[in-house]
């Protein structure tokens, strides 16, 4: 299975996007153990933020058997991107 998720605007409302779309991509374990730690990482890090500030969340991950689907083993990618867009005009 594989996720991704973009969000952009101020922390709040990518905040609110962000939860919503995670909630509704369903993974098998522990990837959605995974995702879910990935929107609590989001909301510690968008709490940071000014109320007006204007930031782009990029998350995404993968897992799969690799080549050794032996005991439920699995292989996952994860990549998380939270970037502040300074001048951004409104």
């Amino acid at each position: 299975m594989s996720w991704s998720i973009t969000a952009v605007g101020r922390p709040a409302a990518v905040l609110a996007k962000v939860t919503a779309e995670a909630a509704k991509i369903k993974c098998r374990e522990p990837e959605e153990t995974i995702k879910a730690i990935v929107v609590e990482a989001v909301r510690t890090a968008l709490s940071a933020y000014p109320d007006n500030f204007a930031v782009r969340v990029e998350a995404s991950g993968s897992q799969s058997t690799g080549n050794f689907p032996i005991n439920d083993k699995y292989v996952n990618t994860l990549r998380v991107s939270i970037e502040p867009l300074y001048d951004f005009v409104v």
